[in-house]
C-alpha cells in the first residue's frame, strides 16, 4: 500500500538477521535467487524470503505457499506447481506461509500490493513457481553430479532423490543441502513438458482434507494466546452515526469482563471501520454476555432515513440525472442510428439488493502490540491491509509487523475488508494485550461492507431475421475498488474494472454492429465491500438475461442467437458442450423447461443448463449443468470443488440473498432471516470440465456463480412466459401470477 521500497528492504534486512531462527543449515531457493544470497548460504543458516523451497538436512521438504487460503485448496495447487518441477509428492511435503509475506517477490504482479483474490493465484503463479521448483531440482542434481563427479546430464531425480543414471547411486535431497547451498543458483532452468506430468492436473484431493473432517484443523478462530482478551464490537446500528454515551456498569459487572472500550470510526479512510463500543473479556461467552449487557445511545445521523427498497427507483432516475457521467466499457458503430432501422426494440431492467459474504467462520483476528511492533494471528487475506492499519492506527512502521497466515473457514471476500483490522489494532494497541476480534454471526451481518446493489437497463435492436444489430446497456452501481486504490477514479477514464467486469472490453462476450456499453458510477455512502466475483453477478445476470429476450424477440433459440453473436472459438465450444450435456433441444417432460447463460472471466469460459419444473404451485430447480474451461487445471478435484460451490453460491443469488437497509439499519440479523444455502437446497448438478488450453491455467474459484441466476430466470420464462427480473426470485409467486 505504502512505501513499498522501504517496506520490502527492511524485510529483507530483518529476514537475513532471522535468518538462522528459520532455517536450520538447509538449503533455500527462490525463482531469481540473489546470486549474492546464495553464496551466502555456504556460511548462514538459510536464504532470503524470496525463497519458495526448503529443503533441510534431515529431508524434511518445506514449499512456502503464500497466498491465503481460505478453503479453496490454493495451498494445494500452488504446492503442486512447485513440486512437479522439484520432482517430490506435493502430499509428501510441508506447506508453510513466508516467514515475511512483505518481500517484494510475494506482491501482486497486477495490484501492487500483498493479497490473494481475483481468482488469480494459481493462473499468475503458474509459470513463477514451476521455475522455482525447477531451480531447486537443478541445484541438487548439479549437487550430486559434483559429489560423484559425473556430468548433470547424467542424473536424473525421483520424489526426494537424485540417481546416478551410470552407477545406479542415490541421494536424498536432504544428504545435498550444504553441497547444494554453495552453488549459484542457474539463471535458467528447462521446465517439464506437460506430458511428463506427475501431479499438475492429476490431483483430486485437497490437503488438510483428513484433518478437516475430524475436527483437527487449526483455523484462526482456535488462536490462544497467554493472558490473551477476547474482544466483540457493538458497531453503530446506523449508518455513519456515532456514539452519544456508554453505560458499561452492566456490563463490567459480567464475570470475566475486563474493559469497555470505544473504538472512535475512520470515515477518513476508504474502507475504515464505523465507530463502535468493544467489550475485553476472558473468553468469548463472557464478553458476549457484556455485549448484551451494554446501554449505548447513538447520535443521530443522516442515514436515518435511507431505505434500499427505494434504492433501484433512485438508481433509475440517476440514469436521467444531467450530474451522471457515463463511463463507457464497449463502443462501436452507432447505436442512436441503428434504433431507426431496427424491425423490431426490446428493452428491460434488473436489480440485485444488497448480499452478504457470510463465509462459515465470521470474522475474527488476533493481534498483539508490543515492544513497538504488532502481530497479526488470522485469515489475512491482504496483507497490505494489516499494514495499512499497523501504521494508521497504531504509527507502527512496517518492517516491525509480523503476520502469522492461517487457512480461514471461507471468505468469499468478508477478508478483504479493512474494518475488522482497523478495529483490533486500535485494540491491542491501547490494551497492550494480546486481544482476539470475534464476530457473532449477528455482527457479521450488520458489520456492512456488503455487497453493492445494482440497477442495469438495457436496450436492443433486432433486423428482420432476428440478429442483434444494436445493444445498449447502462450499469448503474457504485465503485468496488476505490477503498484500496484512493485516486483511483483520477484516471482520465475513470474506469473501474472490478466494477465493470463482464462489460469491459476485455471481457464482453458477445459482437454487434451498435454497441454502446457503460457504467453510471451512483455512490450512496453505504459502506460495500469485495465479494466472490463481484460485478460479475450483476452484470452477468443483466447481460445473460437480456440476450435471452433478444433471443425471443427475435424468434430464436437461444442457444443458436449466442452462438451467433459469440466472439471467442472457446467460449462457443463450451456453450455448445453444456447445451449438449444438459438436454438442450430434446424432449422434455411436462411442466418441466431449461434456461442457458455463460460467461467468460478470469481467463476461463463457463455455461450453466438450469432445469426448472413446477411443483404443486412452486417452481423447483431440478438440475445444474455446468461446462467449464478452464484451460490447465492444475488440480482437478479442487476445480470441481471450486464450480460446485460457486453453483451453490449462485442458487443463492438466485433464490435467497438478500440484505435489507430500512432507517440506515440492516434488518436481517442472522441465518433465520437470511437464508443461505443448504445441502438440502441442491438439485442434481452436473460438472464437465474442458481443458481449451492445456499449456496455462485460468481462474476458476468465481467463475461459476454469475451464470446461475439468469440461467434460471431463463428457465423459469420458459416454463412461464413470466420474466423474472429481480432477485432474489419469489419462484411461488411466479406461477400464481402467471395462472392469474
Amino acid at each position: 500500500m505504502r512505501n513499498h521500497t522501504t517496506a520490502h528492504g527492511a524485510a529483507r534486512r530483518r529476514f537475513m538477521k532471522q535468518g538462522s531462527s528459520l532455517l536450520v543449515a538447509g538449503l533455500a531457493i527462490g525463482f531469481e535467487l540473489p546470486e549474492a544470497c546464495a553464496k551466502s548460504a555456504a556460511h548462514a543458516d538459510g536464504f532470503a524470503p524470496n525463497a519458495w523451497v526448503r529443503v533441510l538436512p534431515d529431508d524434511t521438504i518445506k514449499l512456502v505457499v503464500h497466498k491465503h487460503d481460505s478453503g479453496t485448496g490454493t495451498h494445494t495447487a500452488l504446492a503442486a506447481m512447485v513440486a512437479e518441477e522439484l520432482d517430490i509428492d506435493p502430499f509428501r511435503v510441508e506447506v508453510i506461509t513466508p516467514e515475511n509475506p512483505f518481500y517484494a517477490d510475494y506482491i501482486h504482479p497486477l495490484w501492487k500490493v500483498f493479497s490473494t483474490g481475483g481468482s488469480t493465484s494459481v493462473s499468475l503463479e503458474y509459470d513463477r513457481l514451476r521455475r522455482a521448483g525447477a531451480t531447486a531440482r537443478a541445484m541438487l542434481i548439479s549437487a550430486a553430479a559434483t559429489q560423484w563427479n559425473v556430468a548433470p546430464s547424467t542424473c536424473s531425480t525421483d520424489n526426494g532423490f537424485v540417481v546416478g543414471q551410470a552407477n545406479g547411486e542415490r541421494a536424498s535431497y536432504g544428504s545435498l543441502t550444504q553441497r547444494a547451498a554453495r552453488l549459484p543458483a542457474p539463471k535458467d532452468v528447462a521446465l517439464k513438458d506437460p506430458s511428463q506430468f506427475k501431479y499438475i492436473g492429476k490431483l483430486h484431493k485437497k490437503r488438510g482434507a483428513a484433518q478437516k473432517t475430524t475436527g483437527a484443523f487449526r483455523y484462526s478462530i482456535d488462536v490462544s494466546l497467554p493472558a490473551m482478551l477476547v474482544a466483540v464490537v457493538t458497531r453503530a446500528p446506523v449508518i455513519d452515526a456515532r456514539v452519544r454515551s456508554v453505560d458499561a456498569k452492566e456490563a463490567l459487572a459480567v464475570p470475566g469482563v475486563r474493559y469497555v472500550l470505544q473504538i472512535p470510526g475512520r470515515p477518513d479512510i476508504l474502507g475504515g471501520n464505523q465507530a463502535g463500543v468493544a467489550v475485553l473479556a476472558d473468553d468469548y461467552w463472557s464478553a458476549h454476555k457484556g455485549q448484551a449487557a451494554l446501554r449505548v445511545e447513538w447520535e443521530d445521523s443522516p442515514f436515518e432515513t435511507f431505505d434500499s427498497r427505494t434504492l433501484a427507483a433512485r438508481q433509475a432516475a440517476w440514469l436521467d440525472d444531467p450530474a451522471a457521467r457515463v463511463v463507457p466499457t464497449v463502443q462501436n458503430g452507432d447505436v442512436g442510428a441503428a434504433w431507426k432501422r431496427g424491425a423490431r426494440t426490446i428493452e428491460a431492467s434488473y436489480t440485485m439488493p444488497y448480499k452478504a459474504q457470510n463465509p462459515l467462520e465470521p470474522i475474527n483476528v488476533t493481534a498483539w502490540a508490543q515492544g513497538g511492533g504488532i502481530e497479526y494471528w488470522g485469515g489475512l487475506q491482504v496483507p497490505s491491509t494489516a499494514q495499512e492499519a499497523a501504521s494508521v492506527i497504531g504509527n507502527i512502521p512496517a518492517d516491525r509487523v509480523v503476520l502469522h497466515e492461517l487457512v480461514s473457514g471461507g471468505s468469499f471476500g468478508a477478508r478483504e475488508s479493512k474494518y475488522w483490522l482497523f478495529e483490533v489494532t486500535w485494540l491491542a494497541v491501547q490494551t497492550g494485550k494480546p486481544v482476539k476480534l470475534m464476530n457473532s454471526r449477528e455482527d457479521e451481518m450488520r458489520a456492512l461492507f456488503h455487497h453493492s446493489a445494482s440497477y442495469h437497463h438495457a436496450k436492443a435492436a433486432l433486423d428482420a431475421r432476428g440478429n442483434l444489430i444494436a445493444l445498449r446497456l447502462r450499469a448503474v452501481m457504485p465503485a468496488s475498488p476505490e477503498q484500496w486504490e484512493p485516486g483511483y477514479f483520477d484516471r482520465p477514464d475513470r474506469m473501474d474494472y472490478s466494477t465493470t467486469e463482464a462489460i469491459s472490453k476485455y471481457e464482453f462476450a458477445y459482437g454487434a454492429p451498435n454497441v454502446d456499453l457503460g457504467w453510471v458510477r451512483h455512490e450512496t455512502g453505504v459502506p460495500t465491500g469485495w465479494y466472490r466475483a463481484v460485478s460479475y453477478i450483476p452484470n452477468v445476470f443483466a447481460v445473460e438475461s437480456f440476450m435471452d429476450e433478444a433471443a425471443h424477440a427475435g424468434h430464436r433459440d437461444p442457444v443458436d442467437f449466442r452462438l451467433a453473436h459469440l466472439q471467442d472459438p472457446r467460449h462457443a465450444a463450451v456453450l455448445r458442450e453444456a447445451a449438449t450435456r444438459g438436454g438442450w433441444g430434446k424432449p422434455l417432460p411436462s411442466g418441466t423447461a431449461l434456461g442457458v447463460a455463460t460467461n467468460r472471466a478470469y481467463g476461463s469460459y463457463v455455461a450453466v443448463i438450469a432445469r426448472v419444473a413446477r411443483q404443486g404451485n412452486s417452481i423447483v430447480i431440478q438440475k445444474l449443468t455446468c461446462v467449464a474451461d478452464c484451460g490447465l487445471a492444475v488440480s482437478p478435484g479442487g476445480v470441481e470443488e471450486q464450480l460446485y460451490g460457486g453453483l451453490m453460491w449462485g442458487l443463492g443469488h438466485a433464490t435467497a440473498d438478500r440484505i435489507d437497509i430500512e432507517h440506515g439499519r440492516v434488518r436481517q440479523k442472522n441465518f433465520d432471516t437470511y437464508r443461505v444455502m443448504r445441502m438440502s437446497d441442491m438439485p442434481d448438478i452436473e460438472i464437465h470440465i474442458v481443458q481449451g488450453d492445456p499449456s496455462k491455467p485460468g481462474g476458476v474459484g468465481e467463475l461459476s456463480s454469475p451464470s446461475v441466476a439468469p440461467a434460471i430466470a431463463n428457465a423459469v420464462f420458459n416454463l412461464t412466459g413470466k420474466r423474472v427480473r429481480d432477485t432474489p426470485f419469489d419462484l411461488q409467486n411466479v406461477v400464481h401470477a402467471n395462472a392469474s
